[in-house]
């Protein structure tokens, strides 16, 4: 694993004119470039570094595969699906059903997306009756679309879409500054201020004297008031939203450290996800207004045009489900040996033509390991707890909007300055897992089971627009 891990964050790939690239510049390419060629450049590129991975890759999981056999189980899969207070049967098959309900959803952005790109690239790209090509949607994973936004949908007007870059800009926040915010919408729900070691000890600003890992992380250090968070903060709208996520893990830690250290973590491995992703939900324009960062004439403008900030979410946020779907499943069979060595890369493929509608854009060399290019194969990090935290976050979401009262779209509701949906958060937050999971959901959600309803209700505005849109073209895949 070490070595794997190492493989990946090396990685290098240079090309006979002499031009070399990691995954930092390859990335470059594929979330800014128009042009096919180059991205397509980029994106094979890339997974030349996977080729040599294989077979250490396959080491790792015979030896897993041992290792969990001697501790009781019937392999890897019923190990790390064995967290989830449910057999891992039942657990998978109610992930399944889950996904059903939101994919209609999936389908319709898929429609639509490809419709706009086959009219930007044309025929050659990409054909507007089957899947899209992988490297043209903005991410190099194609786990996100959110870059080729503007290729997909136009504003209304300039005044519906909010830069929150270029207000973070204007009020001249620091990055402490953006981190102080943050800090404050948890104390407007009832939270304690944190404490003088977060401030003194987290890393905000990237050092100039040594390298360091810039992935934005949260850190419960001492099981008592040794909070921090690492992160190299960028003034920009993305990482204003990182950061309220980031705090959502730290208050929980904090919400949960009074407990044995047992118990101290997340009701399940996706709840400290869902936790931080609920916050990015609450940061609307009624949330900014309330700021001070933008007006009531703003406010009104960017109401407006729901559709505007809905796409910019669901490139995100509805994008990533089936993706964070194929990882495990493909990691299940090779788990179980129910594929052949030198099928591994074809299973890739199949299940992202079968759940995401997205193809390789050139056919794969028969040494091709493509789950290596992304950095939780060789890292060997269970990927379910991200598809667990997409569905919870929204009910989390709708279920406070709900108790406090919130007449109108959801999406339009946010949390802040609410102590009645805090102490109800807090409540859930403070049982750590010294509960089922169940038992914890059901604290703050008033149910015992995943539903993709809140999605569909969150999104529904989205799905009527692109049903329209969607009429005369040929959907599916």
């Amino acid at each position: 694993k070490a070595e794997l891990s190492a493989m990946y964050g090396s990685g290098r790939h240079c090309f006979e004119d002499g031009t070399c690239y990691d995954l930092e510049g390859f990335e470059q390419i594929i979330d800014n470039s128009r042009n096919p060629e180059d991205l397509l450049m980029a994106w094979s590129g890339w997974r030349e570094i996977g080729k040599p991975m294989k077979e250490k890759y396959l080491r790792m999981v015979e030896i897993g595969e041992m290792g969990s056999k001697d501790l009781g189980f019937e392999g890897l899969s019923d190990l790390w699906f064995s967290k989830y207070d449910m057999s891992s049967d039942e657990f998978l098959s109610d992930v399944d059903r889950v996904w059903e309900e939101v994919k209609p959803l999936y389908d319709a952005l898929h429609c639509h997306v490809r419709g706009e790109l086959n009219e930007f690239y044309g025929d050659e790209v990409v054909k507007n009756d089957g899947m899209i090509p992988a490297h043209i949607l903005g991410n190099m994973w194609a786990q996100s679309w959110s870059n080729i936004y503007d290729l997909v949908y136009e504003p209304s007007s300039v005044d519906a879409s909010i830069n929150l870059t270029q207000i973070i800009q204007e009020e001249n926040l620091s990055e402490v500054d953006m981190v102080r915010v943050a800090e404050d919408f948890f104390v407007s729900l009832g939270f304690e201020r944190l404490a003088d070691t977060f401030w003194e000890r987290s890393l905000f600003v990237k050092p100039r004297d040594r390298d360091v890992t810039c992935h934005a992380s949260a850190w419960n250090l001492d099981s008592e008031e040794d909070l921090r968070i690492k992160m190299c903060i960028q003034k920009n709208e993305e990482d204003f939203v990182t950061i309220h996520h980031e705090l959502g893990h730290i208050f929980y830690y904090q919400a949960y450290n009074h407990l044995p250290s047992i118990y101290e973590s997340g009701a399940n491995d996706g709840f400290h996800e869902a936790v931080g992703d609920l916050l990015s939900l609450s940061i609307t324009p009624a949330y900014l207004k309330e700021l001070g960062y933008i007006n009531e004439e703003q406010y009104l403008d960017a109401i407006s045009d729901p559709i505007s900030l809905l796409m910019k979410q669901a490139l995100e946020g509805i994008v990533v489900i089936p993706w964070t779907l194929i990882l495990d499943k493909w990691r299940s069979q090779v788990f179980s040996g129910d594929v052949e060595a030198d099928q591994l890369n074809n299973l890739w493929w199949e299940l992202r033509e079968s759940y995401q509608g997205v193809k390789a854009p050139i056919a794969r060399d028969y040494d091709a390991f493509d789950p290596g290019a992304k950095y939780h194969i060789p890292g060997n990090t269970p990927y379910t707890r991200y598809y667990l935290a997409r569905i919870m976050q929204y009910q989390f979401h709708e279920s406070l909007c709900n108790d406090i009262g919130f007449d109108g779209p959801l999406h339009e509701c946010t949390i802040y300055n609410n102590p009645e949906a805090g102490e109800k958060l807090k409540s859930m937050l403070a049982l750590g897992s010294s509960v089922p999971w169940q038992d914890a959901f059901e604290e703050l959600t008033g149910v015992r089971e995943l539903s993709g309803e809140s999605i569909i209700n969150y999104y529904s505005p989205l799905k009527e627009w692109l049903d329209e849109k969607n009429e005369g073209r040929q959907c599916g895949w």
